[in-house]
């Protein structure tokens, strides 16, 4: 089925005027748009129509809107509105300035500790509220962490991007039900802990803790720490291979992140931290004295 494609000037609904494409994905693409009644920017997300024809990707995409809409805090995206226009499910969201941490570290490699206790703190409350929520991410990655510039207080604030694989988690007022299917891998495999991997259906808030630990260690290092040519020998690595010691790729961090990043990266959920500021913290505490650990 070939995708339709959106043209800049097309409006949603009478509301949203799509103004040019800002952002593409595997579920749909993100469009810079404006609000017509109002005047104000917005961002506005498409889900493929190909994507959409599986019921399953369709609930997905809606219960990104209703997952945000129920968190609302400074550190995750506003969603707007939700609608289905002519078969296409779609978001209003509110508009970034600014760049992805993916986007940063493809431009400069790696980041200073101090940038990345700053950065991973962020993600934190982020991941706080949601855990509070009874919502596990599952796709976190440096794709889905946003740096959007505050020009007002001229700094930076994190955003975490996304909902749309998130499990609601069964015993919260938005149950995971009969949209996660048994066997699914949602959510992108370097970042992916070994019970997601695996397909476990009933994984819980500390496989986000997992990947926060892979993001890190990739902001630090420049690189993520296992990767593999197939997603099998992939899945056999998270279960089996050692993950390798940071300071031994860059000696100058310290002897104290290593243990934080095997702490982070244990294969049971029950040995790892047990909450998402748990992590920062200790994170904070084991870079504190590495090069350029202050700003």
């Amino acid at each position: 089925m070939a995708r339709r494609r959106w043209v800049a000037g097309e409006v949603l609904e009478d509301r949203y005027r799509l103004q040019e494409p800002i952002g593409r994905g595997a579920m749909g693409e993100v469009w810079r748009a404006e609000h017509t009644r109002l005047g104000s920017p917005v961002a506005v997300k498409l889900l493929h129509e190909d994507v959409a024809t599986s019921i399953h990707a369709e609930a997905r995409f809606l219960r990104e809107a209703r997952a945000c809409a129920a968190l609302r805090g400074p550190h995750i995206v506003e969603v707007l509105d939700v609608g289905v226009v002519a078969g296409t499910a779609y978001l209003a969201m509110e508009l970034l300035v600014g760049e992805s941490l993916g986007a940063r570290l493809a431009a400069r490699g790696r980041l200073s500790p101090s940038e990345t206790v700053v950065v991973l703190a962020q993600v934190a409350r982020a991941i706080t509220r949601s855990h509070r929520h009874g919502i596990v991410h599952r796709d976190l990655k440096p794709a889905n962490i946003f740096l959007a510039r505050d020009e007002d207080a001229d700094e930076e604030i994190v955003k975490v991007l996304d909902f749309g694989v998130a499990k609601m988690l069964e015993s919260h007022s938005l149950p995971a039900s009969t949209l996660t299917l048994t066997g699914a891998t949602l959510g992108t495999a370097v970042y992916m802990s070994p019970e997601q991997a695996r397909g476990t259906r009933e994984i819980d808030h500390r496989s986000d803790l997992w990947s926060l630990a892979i993001v890190t260690y990739q902001c630090l290092i420049g690189e993520v720490p296992l990767t593999r040519p197939s997603f099998a020998d992939l899945v056999v690595a998270l279960h089996a291979d050692p993950m390798p010691i940071p300071s031994a790729v860059r000696p100058d961090l310290p002897p104290r992140f290593d243990a934080w990043f095997a702490k982070g990266t244990r294969r049971s959920p029950d040995d790892r931290f047990q909450s998402a500021s748990e992590l920062a913290k200790a994170l904070a505490e084991a870079l504190a004295e590495a090069p350029g650990a202050t700003p």
